[in-house]
């Protein structure tokens, strides 16, 4: 199959995977925006926990990332741009090769992984309940139902940083010593009523005596469990992204370089009849 023949395909091919990843970034920024509007409160952005503890600013970073890339690779591929292929296929590699490093790194210093891992967790505790931080509320109790956690790397003995749940004497909440009803062993059925109540004055309890009204694993912990246990998911999905980022990639290196071989070919063609 000759260049005339296979630049139509790889041109559509990779505008069709890019107009897929233009509709993955508006979904992801819409679903974040409408959080992020909701809640009607101020973000403040000051530090990476900051980031990592608002899931509406990550879903809209992650979403205006995804829409700009896929814009620039549906254009550039329409238009047969090279700039624009070349900012789509070299910002894809910078990524690839980030998450590489960023794997190889979470491997290589495991323990560092898992303290920073269990600071976001240490401060979304802290936040949990507090104005504006509703939607982090939610998906902290929505991470304790699915993983069968609670807490970060103390388990529930953490809640006693958050000011509802503080042990301290001078504290005057009736949910003082408790831990939310989302770390209760029967937080995950489907009930018509939930019993809210369900953690109250756990924190007083032993591990022994804990364990028959809450989990006592640690959400990290439960996290990393859960990796290990389903690995071969975990492995299928990152070859997955890998693939696609690749395809992304290659066909868009393709496509450039096909259309400069056929710049080329017409400007050799030119001087040849001006000759």
């Amino acid at each position: 199959m000759s260049h005339q023949d296979t630049r139509p395909v790889v041109k559509y091919l990779l505008f069709v995977f890019n107009f897929l990843f233009w509709l993955f970034g508006i979904v992801l920024m819409g679903i974040g925006i409408w959080a992020l509007v909701e809640r009607e409160s101020e973000t403040s952005i000051n530090s990476y926990v900051d980031f990592f503890t608002d899931p509406s600013i990550v879903l809209i970073v992650v979403g205006a990332l995804a829409f700009i890339l896929g814009f620039s690779g549906c254009v550039g591929a329409l238009r047969e741009n090279c700039v624009l292929l070349t900012i789509f296929y070299v910002s894809i590699a910078i990524l690839f090769l980030i998450e590489v490093i960023c794997g190889i790194m979470a491997f290589a210093l495991k323990g560092k992984f898992e303290q920073e891992a269990n600071d976001i967790v240490e401060t979304s505790i802290m936040r949990y309940r507090q104005p504006g931080y509703e939607d982090l509320t939610n998906f902290i109790d929505f991470s304790q139902r699915t993983f069968e956690c609670c807490g970060a790397a103390s388990s529930y003995e953490d809640w006693t940083k958050n000011k509802y749940f503080n042990c301290t004497p001078s504290n005057p909440s009736l949910e003082k010593c408790g831990v939310p009803y989302s770390c209760c062993l029967n937080s995950n059925t489907e009930q018509e009523i939930i019993n809210t109540q369900c953690g109250y004055n756990t924190q007083r309890l032993s591990v022994v005596e804990a364990n028959d009204k809450i989990y006592t694993v640690g959400c990290v912990e439960a996290l990393l469990d859960e990796i290990k246990t389903k690995s071969y998911i975990v492995g299928v999905t990152v070859i997955m992204v890998a693939a696609f980022q690749i395809t992304g990639i290659v066909l868009a290196y393709v496509l450039c370089r096909e259309i400069e071989n056929e710049k080329e070919r017409y400007e050799h063609s030119s001087r040849a009849r001006l000759n």
